[in-house]
């Protein structure tokens, strides 16, 4: 726009204005194999004294490649010389016949099948500024980039199957809001993908006379359901003095909400300093290996220090964050090992992804080796996450 006649009229500091438009239908048929719809059988070794063929893929002649629509909306600005530029995207994605693995009755003789299994809509935007901080007449050169990406996934169409808003798994949870049994997570039209429940913990008994009074747990393995002081008071959502499955809470999300980064390079005569930091928001994650060593679930794995911290006597409740430790969790009266608030941490983190110190040596000092250009560098990566996780890589996500 920028080149119209009509540019004349606005300010000076508005140097470059572009829009920009696209819609595409691309394809994809990643995750179906060779022969996938055909089926395919192979040879196997004499079964009652002969010899036989065994299918071993089944057939799906309905089989489709996944089809994504996509509109764009963009603009390319210019600010002050083209000094400061600001890309920004919109864009909404439509994609159909999504190809997925569905289980299947053992009856069949297979597991599951690849077939389509439903459409999403994915939709969000993107914005980028890069920045050249001091003029170009200037012997310090400084640029700053940053960029951030916002997207939403939403499911938009599954399958018939006879269930409200057609649903394949999920939880059946108390909602608070509702006041109601609802289903949650799983996946179901206008749901999205990712959704975490589990136990959430709101403190651990003081004395054995405070466990037999709470909630009954059904959790608890066994007969029994006895407690004791040191296990761990799980919140009663639905008030009904009965902690069971659909006392589960929403812990987060495994896609992230946010994802950016952010660049800087300062050049003095021969010098370049280069750093990119990069960042995510929004995410959870089921931190397994905490879990799995706090609880001993199977009985013979390395402890971890948060045993330290356990509750150990009466009293200890008021400062320990965690239960009673015990040999083999899932066996006894804490079941601690059960998915619980304690086990699903923040993800988001920023990284300092590189920095890159280096330095162009002068021409007439490696022109007498016939050397045209020489650049030497010191290059550091992954270098420092800054993050809540207690876990070793907060960028591995969900579980």
């Amino acid at each position: 726009l920028h080149n119209e006649n009509f540019w004349k009229s606005i300010p000076e500091q508005l140097t470059l204005f572009k829009l920009r438009a696209s819609y595409g239908v691309n394809g994809n048929q990643r995750g179906i194999g060779l022969y996938q719809a055909q089926g395919s059988y192979v040879p196997i070794t004499a079964y009652a004294g002969n010899a036989a063929i065994q299918n071993t893929v089944l057939s799906n002649p309905n089989l489709q490649w996944e089809r994504s629509k996509t509109l764009d909306g963009g603009a390319d600005i210019g600010l002050f010389n083209n000094r400061v530029n600001i890309l920004f995207d919109v864009y909404r994605r439509l994609t159909d016949n999504l190809l997925a693995s569905q289980s299947l009755p053992l009856s069949t003789g297979f597991t599951s099948i690849v077939t389509n299994l439903a459409s999403l809509e994915n939709k969000g935007f993107e914005v980028e500024l890069n920045s050249r901080i001091l003029p170009a007449s200037s012997p310090l050169q400084w640029e700053v980039s940053l960029n951030a990406a916002k997207v939403r996934t939403t499911i938009t169409k599954l399958p018939e199957n006879g269930t409200p808003r057609n649903r394949i798994g999920g939880v059946l949870v108390w909602d608070t809001q509702s006041s109601s049994y609802e289903w949650k997570g799983g996946l179901q039209e206008g749901g999205r993908l990712g959704d975490l429940y589990a136990y959430k913990k709101i403190g651990i008994y003081g004395s054995d006379a405070e466990a037999a009074a709470g909630p009954v747990d059904m959790i608890v393995p066994g007969a029994s359901k006895k407690k004791y002081g040191g296990d761990v008071i799980w919140e009663d959502l639905d008030k009904n003095n009965i902690i069971d499955d659909r006392d589960r809470v929403y812990m987060g999300n495994t896609y992230p909400e946010w994802t950016g980064g952010m660049s800087t390079s300062l050049g003095y005569k021969g010098f370049s300093l280069y750093t990119r930091f990069d960042f995510l928001t929004g995410i959870t994650i089921f931190n397994a290996p905490q879990q799995f060593f706090y609880t001993q679930a199977s009985g013979n794995n390395n402890l971890t220090a948060n045993v330290l911290r356990s509750w150990m006597k009466p009293g200890d409740e008021k400062n320990s964050p965690y239960p009673r430790f015990y040999y083999a969790d899932q066996q006894v009266s804490s079941n601690y090992v059960r998915g619980n608030s304690d086990n699903y941490e923040s993800g988001n983190f920023m990284n300092l992804r590189e920095v890159t110190l280096s330095y162009t040596l002068p021409k007439n000092l490696i022109k007498r080796a016939k050397i045209t250009n020489m650049r030497v560098y010191l290059t550091g990566n992954n270098l420092k996450y800054f993050t809540r996780y207690s876990g070793l890589n907060p960028e591995q996500g969900g579980l």
